[in-house]
This record gives structure tokens, C-alpha cells and sequence, in this order.
């Protein structure tokens, strides 16, 4: 059971970490204020837990955090660039550059 709440914790918490990145971009306080709140309480029950199991030796809990962590990403990031929002913020990096 504790496997799986990693895996969901890890996978949320690199969903959230992506769209605190989108939200920046669009100086949307009130979204990233919730968001950051949503994201230390995940981080801190996520953490407490995979390090708990970890100090009693259970190191398969490492490999669950990492790769649910990477998968995270993963899974916000092709759902992020199915968005039209990525190629705008792109754009407007590469005409500030110019």
C-alpha cells in the first residue's frame, strides 16, 4: 500500500512541479499559491514516508520514489506540449532574446 501511495505522491508532485513552471509564466498568483500549498503537503507526506521506509531497510521504496517521480514528469510534460501554451512561451523566450 505504501508502494502505491509513493507512486502517486512522486507522480503528482512532478505534475505539479511542471504546471508551477505554466503558471509562472502567466503571473497566475492565486493558482500558484494553492498550488504551492498542494505541493509541501505531497513533498512532506510523500518524503516522510519513502525516507521511513528507507530507514528500515526497504530500498525498493528508492526506486519506487525516483521512478514515479521521473514518470511525473513525464506524463505533465506530453500533456503540457499537446497545449498550444508551450510554443507561445517559446516564442516570446526567443523574441526577448532578439
Amino acid at each position: 500500500m505504501s508502494y502505491l501511495l509513493v507512486a502517486i505522491l512522486q507522480m503528482l508532485l512532478s505534475i505539479c512541479k511542471v504546471y508551477e513552471i505554466r503558471w509562472s509564466y502567466e503571473d497566475e498568483v492565486t493558482r500558484l499559491t494553492i498550488l504551492s500549498f498542494i505541493m509541501a503537503f505531497v513533498w512532506i507526506l510523500g518524503t516522510s514516508i519513502g525516507v521511513n521506509a528507507v530507514m528500515e531497510g526497504d530500498y525498493t521504496m528508492m526506486v519506487v520514489y525516483v521512478v514515479f517521480g521521473g514518470l511525473g514528469k513525464i506524463i505533465a510534460i506530453k500533456f503540457f506540449r499537446q497545449n498550444t501554451y508551450r510554443s507561445k512561451v517559446f516564442k516570446k523566450l526567443n523574441d526577448e532574446k532578439d
